[in-house]
């Protein structure tokens, strides 16, 4: 059920009806929302949505880049109940509720946890992070010049979180075109490498706000993550940015295993189903 191509079924219900999960871009190890929903107290069936590969990002557009699963949720024929959507993932579960509106059709309540915009520090860090997870990407003498120019390169892409993530998506491509000796594994990491970045690129152009504006956050303790996060990167710290927030203790690694958000998310899932 789902298709393997763009959703994996987490746990299986029995109303005929959905909740989506959406955690992409995430780290290889990154448990996401797989921690929750084995908690959650729901007869829904459960899909998380599963990485694509080739973003198309000249001339792409988020709206275009989730239309392959608004599709496949569509040709299911389920109905969908809620989209839940963590950090940057939030940015996309609003975009696939947003898809699956429509004349007469309303789009899904949308959950989100810890929720973030797209800013500097966030690209910065997703690209260190993934030469951390995999320090073959690149070579050492890139590696060496990449740590002497790359805050010098983030300076003057403070402003423009997308442009930067397309500057540094530009190291990878380089070196998946010199990659022709390499392994064919490690050439398709550097794809990855480079479809993650040019999601975050595609995130930080779409005005979530308007799908936000409308939803509930729950939000974990840790000063660094969600929305406070965004609030600070953005020097608002008075935003809203969505219609509700439910504040934890948790940490942000603690937040999606916990049993006291999982019970949370399962009420506020039953107020979805009777409205």
């Amino acid at each position: 059920m789902g298709g393997p191509e763009f959703w994996e079924e987490s746990r299986s219900g029995t109303t005929g009806e959905l909740i989506l999960a959406v955690d992409i871009p995430s780290g290889e190890n990154a448990m996401g929302l797989r921690e929750l929903v084995p908690l959650l107290n729901t007869a829904h069936t459960v899909w998380r949505a599963v990485e694509q590969a080739h973003v198309p990002l000249e001339g792409g557009s988020l709206a275009a880049y989730v239309e392959p699963w608004a599709d496949a949720v569509r040709s299911s024929g389920f109905r969908v109940r809620a989209v839940l959507g963590h950090r940057v993932g939030s940015v996309l579960a609003g975009a696939i509720a947003e898809a699956l509106g429509g004349p007469g059709q309303p789009p899904p309540s949308v959950l989100l946890f810890d929720p973030e915009l797209v800013d500097t520090d966030m690209v910065v860090s997703e690209f260190r992070r993934m030469l951390a997870d995999d320090p073959h990407l690149l070579s050492a003498e890139e590696v060496t010049r990449l740590d002497r120019d790359l805050d010098s390169v983030a300076e003057r892409c403070l402003d423009d979180p997308a442009a930067l993530a397309v500057r540094l998506q530009s190291v990878f491509i380089r070196a998946a075109d010199r990659s022709g000796t390499r392994a064919r594994a490690t050439t398709e990491r550097l794809n990855r490498a480079v479809d993650r970045l040019s999601v975050l690129a595609l995130a930080e152009a779409y005005d979530v706000i308007p799908v936000w504006s409308r939803c509930t956050a729950l939000c974990s303790s840790s000063p660094g993550k969600g929305l406070s996060r965004t609030r600070a990167a953005l020097l608002l710290p008075e935003a809203g940015f969505v219609a509700r927030e439910v504040s934890f203790r948790d940490k942000h690694t603690e937040m999606l295993s916990s049993p006291v958000v999982a019970q949370t998310v399962s009420e506020l899932l039953t107020v979805s189903e009777q409205r």
